[in-house]
């Protein structure tokens, strides 16, 4: 039982640090920028999406909504 949770712990990890490199080189974002995004959106899920496209594509869209909230507020 441990070592399967140690597993998932490992893989979540390696998950995150990919998926962090992504973002930066996709969006043009810092690393640091790309880990607290997805430690903040990973915190507001109650389970991590099945895949990691998946993943990649709700912070994307996160980071997305909330640039337009942005540009719309300023006009």
């Amino acid at each position: 039982m441990k070592e399967s949770l140690n597993k998932k712990k490992a893989a979540l990890l390696v998950i995150r640090e990919k998926l962090a490199l992504d973002l930066s080189n996709e969006i043009f974002m810092e690393k640091n920028e790309a880990y607290e995004l997805i430690d903040f959106s990973l915190q507001l899920t109650d389970k991590i999406p099945e895949t990691y496209d998946q993943l990649k594509s709700e912070i994307k869209a996160y980071i997305i909504i909330n640039m337009l909230s942005l540009v719309t507020k300023f006009q």
